[in-house]
């Protein structure tokens, strides 16, 4: 289905859980946030209710995030049970990668479109100061786990801060000619306070400047999986790839395919929009939530998206003071 600008909405980024494993400094502001009841968070039944009515007004694309949803027990099954729904098109994951090597074997038997892997240094000591916890290594490991078991759309993020870990690009860069995986490097999206965090943004072409001038030059790339806002590229006889992603340099709103389920229930049509609506009556036993029958509330949640999807603004100029740790998915 098309909004209002004849853009084709046809992605749902499914939160499955508010909880994470990770303190990272840059999602949560210093004095935590609090966690939903749990009897808040919508049910993997109600998740799927929400798939089967986005399926009806054409979204076929799915990402499962969180907080960290390897966190959530009996997230493998979901996937499964989601990927088998009919008419979904790609089912794809983005996890912290500190439970994969757990999950590594399990999920590389699934259809999924790409596992995505948040990596933001590849340093012990500073992956302890911007995560909050220790041991990098189980997400290395997780990663090259993947790689062993021939799971061949391995996607690593990499959010650069200047002053942070903007030393380290060459590192992550070196790692698409060790393994087939694809390092997609990506500009920090200062919210909170746009103006005032500018300052630690890493432009894109500046990372690309450094990696051709330490590595040589970037040829562009096609054919990777996925229908994002990325940029591909490969250096010289390297096994993977390397994106670009830069929400602030170059906005890609104009492009944008999406709408965003949180995991107590409210869609977003815009990753920074403080506007959502809340589904989960219509989901959750609607005959006692919303008075209506199983059949009338699913045409209503039909009708729903169909609505949110019809009222998606064009862009996010103003809506940007938001935390990150409350965007959900």
């Amino acid at each position: 289905m098309k909004d209002s600008f004849n853009r084709e909405i046809n992605y749902l980024r499914i939160s499955v859980t508010d909880r994470c494993n990770f303190r990272c400094q840059y999602c949560l502001p210093s004095e935590g946030v609090a966690l939903l009841p749990r009897e808040q968070i919508l049910s993997y039944e109600e998740i799927l209710e929400v798939a089967r009515a986005a399926v009806e007004v054409g979204i076929n694309k799915f990402r499962i995030t969180g907080g960290e949803p390897l966190v959530r027990p009996g997230v493998v099954g979901f996937l499964e049970r989601l990927i088998n729904l009919t008419g979904v098109k790609r089912v794809s994951l983005t996890t912290n990668g500190y439970l994969l090597g757990e999950y590594a074997e399990e999920l590389s038997r699934l259809n999924l479109g790409s596992i995505n892997i948040g990596l933001n240094t590849l340093q012990e000591a500073r992956f302890k100061q911007i995560t909050g916890v220790s041991n990098n290594r189980l997400v290395l490991k997780g990663i090259k786990k993947l790689v062993e078991y021939g799971f061949e759309r391995v996607k690593i993020n990499t959010v650069l801060l200047k002053n942070v870990n903007e030393d380290e690009i060459l590192d992550f860069a070196r790692l698409t000619g060790k393994y087939p995986v694809s390092v997609r490097f990506i500009e920090f999206m200062p919210c909170g306070k746009w103006s005032e965090n500018m300052d630690k943004v890493l432009m894109g072409d500046e990372i690309i400047s450094v990696i051709e001038k330490g590595l040589g030059r970037l040829n562009p790339e096609s054919g990777v999986p996925g229908d994002g806002p990325a940029r591909y590229f490969k250096l010289p006889d390297a096994q993977g790839t390397l994106g670009f992603i830069m929400p602030v340099t170059n906005p890609f709103c104009n492009r944008c395919n999406r709408l965003r389920l949180t995991s107590d229930g409210l869609i977003k049509s815009c990753l920074l929009s403080t506007e959502r609506v809340n589904i989960k009556p219509w989901v959750s036993d609607p005959s006692v939530n919303s008075g209506a029958e199983p059949a009338e509330a699913h045409q209503k949640l039909v009708e729903m998206l169909k609505n949110i999807i019809t009222k998606k603004p064009y862009a996010h100029e103003g809506c940007r003071d938001i935390q990150m740790s409350k965007i959900g998915g």
